[in-house]
């Protein structure tokens, strides 16, 4: 498989991901819901999704991903060359994966680490109900940033096949799974993956809950930087930030990390959402947020 196959099917998958996936799981977070999302929230997500997220972040998140580690190859870096066949490539395949993913391990622990970091990511976090479509709640520029620092990371230490590159961007659709609105855990095992309970204890309101969870596949880095929290059975907590009013338009989303300086002095807040209280249990639907987003 050239690189040119490689990134059209990347791109044909992620396409189809965008519109595919999520709408089959949004039908199946409804048979076991934690709370119900607003439907305006639901369709800001996809909207911001097409408009900034893969649009200026890079229309497919693995392509970027895969573009970068190749232009590394190309320049000399891989000190491994990954199978290309045979049965090595099931060991290739298992050897990028944990590689990437302990990337986004740390560079997700710097998100929240980094005033900087965190002004962009709070923008993920501040998704009052957690679903599906929470997925693509990213800000567009993190993309960019983790495409000069995670992906050529892994370029010097892999030379990897596209072949290795498409399987892992298969795997990486999991993330659509470990968003979901499910009450779905692995208990005691919880170690082995990441699952919706896990991610949505890294979510939650809960200040006992806050720097947890951050692994994005294998929650065994958490277990070994001491991040891992192990969720009781009926743990499924409110999620969002505490004081944090969401986006009121799409321009908003765009500047989300200066919204607060560039905002007038006398521009309405947006009012908070109205959810069940068992649901939002910190907010009072009485006040206003204030305009900033903090742990």
């Amino acid at each position: 498989m050239t690189l040119g196959h490689g990134l059209i099917l990347i791109l044909a998958v992620t396409g189809l991901s965008l519109v595919v996936l999520p709408s089959l799981l949004i039908l199946i977070e409804r048979l076991r819901p934690v709370t119900k999302p607003p439907l305006g929230d639901v369709v800001f997500n996809f909207s911001y999704a097409l408009l900034l997220h893969r649009f200026l972040g890079g229309f497919a998140a693995v392509a970027v991903a895969a573009l970068a580690v190749e232009a590394v190859n190309k320049a000399g870096g891989g000190y491994f060359a990954l199978p290309a066949s045979g049965r090595g490539v099931a060991g290739a395949i298992v050897a990028y994966t944990v590689a990437m993913d302990f990337g986004e391990y740390v560079f997700h622990r710097a998100q929240h680490k980094s005033p900087l970091l965190w002004s962009m990511h709070s923008f993920h976090h501040s998704d009052s109900a957690l679903n599906v479509s929470t997925t693509e709640r990213h800000y567009w520029l993190e993309q960019t940033l983790k495409t000069v620092s995670v992906y050529p990371m892994v370029g010097l230490l892999f030379k990897a096949n596209p072949a290795v590159i498409f399987a892992y961007s298969l795997i990486s659709e999991a993330h659509y799974f470990f968003h979901m609105n499910l009450r779905v855990g692995f208990g005691r095992h919880s170690y082995l993956l990441n699952s919706p309970q896990y991610h949505r204890i890294h979510h939650s309101r809960k200040r006992e809950h806050f720097d947890t969870n951050f692994a994005a596949l294998l929650p065994i880095f958490d277990v070994i930087f001491g991040s891992y929290y192990v969720a009781r059975a009926d743990e499924y907590p409110a999620t969002g930030v505490t004081d944090c009013d969401p986006p009121s338009s799409m321009f908003e989303a765009f500047i989300w990390p200066l919204r607060d300086a560039l905002r007038p002095a006398d521009a309405p807040l947006a009012p908070p959402h109205v959810l069940a209280p068992e649901a939002c249990p910190i907010i009072d639907a009485t006040e206003r947020p204030p305009q900033r987003c903090a742990r």
